[in-house]
């Protein structure tokens, strides 16, 4: 069995917005990184984007898919 990418979950109230800054300090770009790294989030039937659009159960990988 391979590694496992690090995730967490978000804390209740969190956005894309806020966990990205949170877990990635003073990347500009840090939540369209999260959501290129998260599929599942980009393709859930409501927007991301918007408050409310994470839930504390998503898991939200901290780093890319293996090669």
């Amino acid at each position: 069995m391979g590694a496992s990418r690090r995730y967490v979950f978000p804390e209740p109230g969190d956005t894309l917005t806020t966990l990205a800054e949170r877990v990635m300090p003073g990347q500009s770009d840090a939540a369209a990184t999260l959501l290129s790294w998260n599929l599942h989030l980009a393709m859930r039937p409501f927007p991301v984007g918007k408050p409310g659009e994470i839930l504390t159960t998503d898991i939200v990988y901290l780093e890319p898919p293996p090669a």
